[in-house]
């Protein structure tokens, strides 16, 4: 006899084999599938849940992707503003050493520690060379004359600051966002498994009907193309 007590478990669909993409597709399809052999309203209440705690997921995991194209595009305007304040720098410097020859002490402020120092700039120094060198841009605007544009290293250190802010705000986004998905898909697939058990015991002994409900082929790897044709239904 056939042992029925994995008939009875609480979540068919818990195995991480799954990936994330195909559980949607199966999940709308349920769904769908559901509404459209729905007799006297019996999977009404089931859609309603299965709908929200795929909106949830689903919502999640595109909060998720949202933060990860923020640090992504925030990194770049932070490394950004730094790569500017060194080739600004170097297309300030041979100004400064014209200037420096008449004001000794010139240079000096903008690079006590060599010019090099600004090429080898990091997190850990940033903060550090963008305050001096704007501080030495406001300090010697005027004997640096009209050509040299002062205000340029604070407007620097703003993208600097701004990018990496978002950056930090990105990461938050998307950690937060992965670790509620977590739950949340939990909460999908132990209704789509009270789903099984639903239909089955509305369709007694009609094995055909039941698996109509169930596209299991979406879950697997290399679905073909005409099972994966999905008509577009609204979870919202």
């Amino acid at each position: 006899m056939t042992n029925p007590t994995p008939f009875f478990d609480h979540d068919y669909f818990e195995t991480r084999d799954v990936t994330l993409a195909r559980l949607q597709k199966f999940s709308l399809d349920v769904v769908q599938r559901l509404g459209l052999d729905n007799p006297g309203g019996a999977f009404t209440g089931l859609v309603a849940d299965l709908t929200g705690f795929h909106t949830a997921l689903f919502g999640s995991m595109a909060a998720a992707d949202a933060g990860i194209a923020q640090r992504r595009g925030s990194a770049q305007q932070m490394w950004g503003a730094l790569a500017d304040l060194q080739q600004q720098l170097e297309d300030d410097e041979a100004l400064i050493d014209y200037k420096d020859k008449k004001h000794p002490g010139l240079r000096l402020a903008f690079f006590p520690n060599g010019r090099e120092e600004y090429s080898r700039a990091s997190l850990l120094t940033a903060d550090l060379l963008f305050n001096r060198a704007a501080a030495a841009a406001q300090a010697h605007a005027a004997v640096l004359g009209a050509e040299f544009d002062a205000a340029r290293y604070g407007t620097l250190y703003t993208a600097f600051k701004a990018g990496r802010g978002n950056t930090g705000a990105g990461d938050e986004q998307s950690a937060k966002a992965r670790a509620e998905a977590q739950g949340q898909r939990t909460a999908l697939t132990e209704r789509l498994t009270d789903a099984v058990k639903l239909v089955a015991a509305q369709f007694l002994r009609d094995p055909a009907r039941c698996a109509a409900f169930f596209r299991f082929e979406l879950l697997s790897a290399g679905t073909p193309a005409a099972a994966a044709a999905v008509p577009a239904v609204s979870v919202a």
